[in-house]
C-alpha cells in the first residue's frame, strides 16, 4: 500500500509539472501573439555625434597651436570631432516593452586645409568614414502622458576606413601623394529616448546616444609622388623635433612609430522616425 500511495503521487507531481508547463507555454504564446500584433518595424535616423579621435586631434591641435606659427605658415587644421552620423535599422518585438533591432549606418568626418607659404602652397586632407553593422536592445518604460520613454545597449562591428590626400605646388614640379587604409573593429552603445505617436503605425522620436569604439591596427597602401606603391599603417608619434604626428608610416618602419587609432567614442544627439507593419 506504501508503494502504490507513492506511485499515485509521483503521477500527481508529474501532472503538475505537465500543468505548469503547458501554462508557461500558452503564456509565452500569449507573448509571441502580442508581439506579432505589434508588427515590424522599420526605423531610420540621424544626428550630430561628437567623437573623441584622440590621435588625430592631437596633432592638429599642435599644428595648429606650436607646428605652423613655428614654420611661419598660415591656415588652420580643423579638427575632427562634431560629425553627421546616420542609419537604420529593422525593429522585432520579442515580448512586451522588449525588442531587438538589427541594422547598419555611417559615421564620417573630414578635415582638409591648404597652407601658404614663401615657397608655394601645401594642402592636406584627411577624411574618416565608419560603418557600424549594430545589434540593439530596445525596453520600453513606464507610458508618459505625452511620450514613450525607451532605453537601449547594443554592440556591432565597425569597418573605418582612411584616407589622406597631400600635394605640394609652388615649386618646379607639383607633387601628388595618397594613403588609402582600413581595418575592422568593435564598439558599444546605449542610450535613452522618447518616442511620440504621429500615427498608429508611425513613431517620431529624439534621443541621446553614447558610444565606445577604439579601432587599432589600420593597413593600406599609399601612392607615391613618382607613382610607386608603399605598404603602409597608421602611426601616431611624436618626432624628434617634438612634433605630433598623426598618418600613414611604411609597415617597414612599424618599430620606430608608435601606432595610432580612431577613437569614434562619444555621444550623439539623434531623430529618429520608425514605420510598422
Amino acid at each position: 500500500m506504501r508503494f502504490r500511495r507513492a506511485g499515485r503521487r509521483g503521477k500527481e507531481i508529474g501532472m503538475k509539472r505537465v500543468a505548469g508547463a503547458v501554462a508557461l507555454l500558452a503564456f509565452v504564446l500569449l507573448l509571441a501573439a502580442g508581439s506579432a500584433l505589434a508588427g515590424i518595424g522599420v526605423r531610420v535616423n540621424g544626428g550630430m555625434s561628437y567623437v573623441s579621435y584622440g590621435d588625430f586631434n592631437d596633432a592638429a591641435d599642435y599644428a595648429n597651436e606650436e607646428g605652423l606659427w613655428a614654420s611661419g605658415a598660415t591656415g588652420e587644421v580643423g579638427a575632427i570631432h562634431w560629425i553627421p552620423e546616420f542609419g537604420g535599422e529593422i525593429i522585432v518585438p520579442v515580448i512586451p516593452r522588449l525588442s531587438v533591432g538589427v541594422g547598419g549606418g555611417i559615421v564620417f568626418g573630414k578635415s582638409s586645409y591648404v597652407l601658404q607659404t614663401g615657397l608655394g602652397a601645401y594642402s592636406y586632407e584627411h577624411t574618416m568614414k565608419a560603418y557600424p553593422v549594430t545589434a540593439t536592445a530596445y525596453v520600453d518604460l513606464p507610458m508618459l502622458p505625452f511620450a514613450k520613454p525607451y532605453v537601449y545597449l547594443g554592440g556591432g562591428a565597425y569597418r573605418v576606413s582612411l584616407t589622406f590626400e597631400e600635394s605640394t605646388s609652388g615649386g618646379a614640379v607639383a607633387e601628388e601623394a595618397s594613403a588609402d587604409l582600413g581595418k575592422w573593429g568593435f564598439g558599444l552603445h546605449g542610450g535613452a529616448g522618447l518616442s511620440f505617436a504621429l500615427a498608429p503605425t508611425v513613431k517620431f522620436d529624439l534621443g541621446l546616444k553614447w558610444r565606445w569604439a577604439d579601432v587599432k591596427g589600420f593597413e593600406g597602401t599609399r601612392t607615391n609622388p613618382d607613382g610607386s606603391l608603399t605598404d603602409v599603417f597608421l602611426a601616431s608619434y611624436r618626432d624628434a623635433g617634438g612634433a605630433l604626428n598623426f598618418g600613414p608610416e611604411a609597415t617597414a618602419d612599424r618599430g620606430v612609430y608608435g601606432e595610432g587609432s580612431v577613437d569614434l567614442s562619444g555621444f550623439a544627439f539623434m531623430l529618429g522616425l520608425t514605420v510598422s507593419f
